[in-house]
């Protein structure tokens, strides 16, 4: 399983909590799923790949468990700037075959704004464990 993370954030820091709203809008689209027993983390929906593209491989599954986190803040890194970033309404995306450019996560972008109101972008974070996820990685043996 990749240990980075996309990581969609509003471009500037938003006072309001807006998760319920996004986890609400998300469920009905089809881009997330049910939750993971005992976890905060959404499986994937039956729409997820129009708003993510896969990569173009020869392989036809992912690599792991895609798992969806809907956040109300979190703190990361940005390897670009080499910045920490504070940000409130994050949608964050770990266990896939992550895409190459910023530009194919622009559909994904769109419908976020559309719900929040806000501009939205997206960071690749090498270190999940710095966005305040609590939870194990998932590891496959086989």
């Amino acid at each position: 399983m990749y240990k980075t993370a996309m990581v969609f954030h509003p471009e500037s820091f938003v006072g309001f909590n807006k998760t319920q709203l996004i986890e609400r809008h998300l469920f009905s689209s089809g881009i997330i799923g049910s939750r993971f027993r005992a976890s905060s983390a959404f499986t994937t929906g039956p729409g997820y790949r129009q708003f993510i593209p896969k990569l173009e491989t020869i392989q036809r599954y992912n690599y792991g468990i895609v798992r969806i986190h809907i956040q109300a803040m979190g703190q990361w890194m940005s390897g670009e700037h080499v910045a920490l970033k504070d940000h409130a309404n994050l949608v964050i995306i770990e266990g896939d075959a992550f895409i190459g450019s910023k530009a194919q996560c622009g559909k994904l972008c769109d419908f976020l704004q559309q719900i929040t109101g806000d501009n939205y972008t997206v960071d690749k974070v090498a270190d999940v464990g710095c966005l305040g996820i609590r939870e194990p990685h998932l590891t496959y043996i086989g």
